[in-house]
């Protein structure tokens, strides 16, 4: 190992050891700790349900737009078949 990564194992080792050291200092947010009825858990609340349809309005348009393109390659593929065999 170089000196360079040495120096950096160390570092990350130090600030992991910061982290760990100060968890006792950590607080909860309204919705864990505290009055769930409170203007900040609803916030929250709002927010994780924005969130939740925004990722779900995406993930619709990526699975629409994948059953699409099935759509439409399977047209093409019939499509292709007769040029191929008019006969058919």
């Amino acid at each position: 190992m170089n000196r360079c990564s040495s120096r950096l194992v160390a570092v990350s080792l130090l600030a992991v050891a910061v982290v760990v050291c100060m968890t006792d200092r950590a607080a909860a947010c309204a919705v864990c700790y505290g009055d769930p009825d409170s203007p900040m858990a609803k916030g929250v609340v709002a927010g994780v349900l924005t969130l939740v349809g925004v990722i779900g309005f995406v993930l619709v348009g990526i699975a629409g737009t994948g059953l699409f393109w099935i759509q439409r390659s399977r047209r093409l593929g019939r499509l292709e078949d007769n040029e191929r065999h008019p006969d058919r």
